[in-house]
């Protein structure tokens, strides 16, 4: 990962976490969502995996503590954004998400908690049918 991207991250955990404590102890959750205008070869485990790098020694002292992570990329140019559930996105976050959307080629979202262990779940597709 180029340094330039390391420190972005860095930087905007910074911002949009101020006040944030390195937690030694708890386990975490992870959202990594890659919102694209352009082609991009990458996949969505290889997007996801610098970026909780990036946020050791800001967010927890080990990357290890991230038990359950979600990775994901949408294609702007053809994904249905409609369909995605963002009613719980903080106010401030979903604003610059939206002004983003009409100005960037590349927006990257990420969202790190406590870990609940019933956020994990089975069963994710409804129909017999796969």
């Amino acid at each position: 990962m180029p340094e330039y991207y390391k420190e972005g991250i860095r930087g905007a955990f910074r911002t949009y976490c101020p006040g944030a404590v390195v937690s030694p102890e708890s386990f975490f959750y992870a959202v990594v969502y890659y919102f694209h205008r352009v082609p991009s070869q990458q996949d969505a485990d290889n997007i996801s995996k610098p970026v909780l790098d990036a946020l050791v020694g800001l967010a927890y002292v080990d990357d290890r503590l991230v038990k359950f992570r979600q990775a994901a990329m949408f294609d702007l140019r053809s994904d249905p954004l409609g369909e995605l559930e963002m009613s719980n996105m903080p106010g401030d976050v979903f604003s610059k998400f939206l002004e983003m959307l009409d100005n960037e080629e590349h927006i990257l979202y990420v969202e790190l908690g406590r870990l609940s262990f019933k956020q994990i779940r089975f069963g994710y597709e409804m129909s017999s049918e796969v």
